[in-house]
């Protein structure tokens, strides 16, 4: 997604972005969000439409 702002500038400018010209703010997560996102039946049980499609391809899981 990151690429999409740095693709855009280049293209437009023809240069690469200032340093220090961007910063990302991460909002903070309610504690409940605190859990190992690899853990299969971890985002089954959370995110159960999202497992799906994740965990139905195969690269997903290094098959």
């Amino acid at each position: 997604m990151l690429s999409i702002v740095r693709n855009a500038h280049l293209q437009a400018t023809g240069g690469e972005l200032p340093d220090g010209g961007w910063t990302i703010r991460y909002p903070e997560l309610d504690r409940s969000w605190s859990f190992d996102f690899d853990d299969h039946r971890e985002m089954t049980r959370r995110l159960p439409r999202l497992a799906a499609l994740h965990w139905e391809r195969p690269e997903a899981h290094g098959r």
